[in-house]
């Protein structure tokens, strides 16, 4: 059971940490796409708590099944990632002087 204090922690989890955590409580990740898995017939009970919160995103994998993925992942191994991801943000824009 997931108690509310736990929850109230969820919200302040960066991408990174909350990967390593998942890891931790046994579920796999993939660090290249962001995808989070169980074991066939596991519970995912916490994968869709943090789906609900926007903590995680459910999107069709390559075989065209539901898939959980943590957001934004990649943007955080380099700065030309984060503007592949974010191409509008002020640290990504390219002006001619």
């Amino acid at each position: 059971m997931i108690n509310p204090t736990m929850i109230t922690l969820m919200n302040s989890f960066n991408p990174l940490d909350l990967s390593e955590l998942l890891e931790e409580e046994g579920y796999a990740f993939d660090a290249e796409t962001g995808e989070v898995w169980t074991e066939p017939g596991a519970n995912r009970s916490l994968l869709l708590l943090l789906t609900a919160m926007g903590k995680l995103k459910v999107e069709r994998d390559h075989e065209f099944k539901l898939a959980f993925y943590v957001p934004h992942i990649r943007c955080y191994n380099s700065l030309a990632d984060y503007c592949q991801e974010f191409p509008n943000e002020q640290q990504c824009k390219c002006y001619e002087v």
